[in-house]
């Protein structure tokens, strides 16, 4: 029997049998092997190393541990959406998105492929590696904003946007905020007339012009003048403004011909000679220096005065005489 002599003469890796016609020897392939020869010279190699065994090319080519057939094994990454016997390989990722929850990113180990389940922007893992939990950023130690921002998310990539809250200014980058208070930035921008302030109720920066300067913007655009440029810093036209050498208030002073009638704080100025006569005798006209505007007392006709320029004393002619 030709087949019980050397195989028949075929191949270690193939069987040897009788063509049923011309009873001549046949040399077929095992089981796990293919045939890289001819019909009449059969060469058996291994089928994984011939075109993968016709496995997918995302597929692992090995054998049955019992019949040596070949078996075609998805690679780490990759699930069969064939069958047992045609196995067919996509990415996992694009399959139930590779087993990750919706607000994850299904991605591949760079080494070795396997599927790695990554929180989307906008979410933090707030399990372990194996086990991902994906939370709101926002709601995971604020964001990793700081105390002083607002927590938000892009409206088109849903990353984390970090604002910083009223009354406090970034002086990080668009990146990496960094939230200082306003007033220690700057001034706040406020005019160098102005102290920065926040607001009691929203912390919003609230610059408030010193004493002795009024505002000559507006309540979002304070712009500080000394008030006395500004009418008068609110002083009747009869009196002088000037300031608190201590606080720099505005203090108004009655002009010279005008004496005050009013209060340390609401200052009015009238005209000296309609109070008291201006503090001349009785016997003397008041009126005003033409150039000072100072209390001018002069005697009536009759009336002499027997005192100084500054200290008028009216007596009648007839007893200086």
């Amino acid at each position: 029997d030709s087949c019980t002599v050397n195989n028949g003469g075929c191949d270690a890796n193939a069987i040897c049998s009788y063509d049923a016609t011309t009873n001549a020897v046949k040399c077929s392939c095992k089981d796990g092997y293919t045939n890289t020869g001819s019909a009449v010279n059969v060469v058996c190699k291994d089928s994984c190393t011939v075109n993968n065994g016709d496995c997918d090319s995302n597929t692992a080519c090995s054998h049955d541990t019992k019949t040596n057939a070949v078996i075609c094994t998805c690679k780490t990454g990759y699930t069969n959406t064939g069958s047992a016997v045609n196995v067919v390989c996509k990415d996992s990722c694009t399959i139930n998105n590779g087993g990750c929850s919706s607000n994850l990113t299904c991605a591949h180990d760079d080494t070795t492929s396997a599927v790695i389940c990554t929180c989307k922007d906008g979410y933090t893992n707030t399990g372990t590696a194996a086990n991902v939990v994906c939370k709101d950023s926002c709601t995971v130690n604020n964001g990793d904003c700081g105390a002083s921002a607002t927590c938000s998310h892009n409206t088109q990539t849903n990353a984390v946007k970090c604002t910083c809250k009223a009354g406090y200014t970034n002086t990080g980058t668009a990146a990496n905020v960094v939230c200082k208070d306003s007033c220690t930035a700057s001034n706040s921008g406020c005019d160098p007339k102005a102290p920065c302030k926040h607001n009691a109720t929203t912390n919003a920066v609230k610059c408030t012009c010193k004493a002795g300067y009024g505002n000559t913007g507006s309540a979002s655009n304070v712009i500080c003048k000394d008030s006395c440029t500004v009418n008068n810093g609110g002083c009747s036209s009869n009196a002088n403004c000037s300031h608190n050498a201590l606080t720099n208030a505005v203090i108004c002073t009655c002009k010279a011909g005008y004496t005050k009638t009013g209060t340390a704080a609401n200052v009015v100025c009238k005209d000296s000679c309609t109070l008291n006569n201006g503090g001349c005798d009785p016997n003397a006209n008041c009126s005003h220096n033409a150039k000072t505007n100072a209390v001018k007392c002069t005697c009536k006709a009759g009336y002499g005065n027997t005192g100084s320029a500054s200290n008028v004393i009216c007596k009648g002619t007839l007893s200086v005489s």
